[in-house]
């Protein structure tokens, strides 16, 4: 057989996959006559071709979830640089304020720059993980020891974990993320009646401990610095609710012992 009749494998896959021209698919049927076993692995390629099709065709006509369109995605990161941009310019203009007359900016607190970014990944974290149900973190919480050591070593603190049970809320797990200054940990909580707040957490220079309130939406942000973590509690409930769960959670997570 010359290299005009040759037949390979590719030719062999090309042909279960109806991809080959007249001319070769005479060519490929002509050595199937002649070639039994490669008769047999075609006829094995085509059944299981369709035991595939049979269980996962449906996926490919399935739309994507809304959350992960990516001009959806595009424009969250978009408001997210232009939130940072505005808490920039907005720092800038109380410094300016300072240096003429420090008294008029007096009582006024704005966060700077570094602290919205924390808030702004907190709430794009937390829109993505809460309407998950297969796989809404990494780690359960019924492994809490587990979750506390790995949490723990790849933040570098010691960290324990806010008990919200009090306060209705059971330990869903958590999951570690990528942060603008490092990882970050995310924790989940979720109530009787299904609505879930996430604590977001990442390393931190010490810094003010005020806890401060940020409203994107039907979204509120409670932030605030404990010893060495930086802490954004977020969720969809009333202020009033969020402030106890921030309270709940405020200390507990930093011993003050780094590992």
């Amino acid at each position: 057989m010359n290299s005009k009749t040759t037949i390979t494998e590719a030719d062999l896959n090309a042909y279960v996959d109806g991809e080959l021209t007249p001319e070769r698919l005479a060519a490929v049927e002509a050595h199937l006559a002649d070639h039994p076993s490669d008769r047999e692995r075609v006829a094995a390629w085509r059944a299981q071709t369709a035991t595939l099709r049979s269980l996962f065709g449906h996926v490919a006509e399935e739309a994507p979830p809304a959350r992960l369109s990516p001009w959806r995605l595009a424009a969250e990161r978009r408001r997210n640089i232009s939130r940072v941009a505005m808490a920039t310019a907005a720092a800038l203009v109380l410094v300016v304020l300072g240096a003429g007359g420090g008294w008029i900016g007096r009582g006024l607190i704005v966060p700077d720059a570094a602290e919205m970014t924390l808030v702004s990944e907190a709430e794009a974290a937390h829109t993505l993980y809460t309407p998950e149900v297969l796989h809404p973190v990494e780690v359960g919480g019924e492994e809490g020891a587990h979750l506390t050591k790995w949490l723990s070593k790849r933040l570098d603190r010691s960290l324990i974990l806010p008990d919200l049970t009090p306060e209705g809320f059971s330990l869903v797990g958590g999951r570690l993320l990528p942060a603008a200054r490092g990882a970050a940990a995310l924790l989940m909580y979720e109530n009787r009646d299904g609505s879930r707040v996430t604590l977001y957490v990442v390393p931190e220079a010490g810094g003010e401990a005020a806890m401060r309130f940020t409203t994107k939406g039907d979204l509120t942000a409670v932030s605030w610095q404990v010893e060495t973590l930086g802490c954004v509690l977020v969720g969809s409930l009333p202020r009033e609710t969020l402030t106890k769960l921030a309270k709940a959670s405020y200390g507990s997570l930093d011993s003050g012992a780094n590992i």
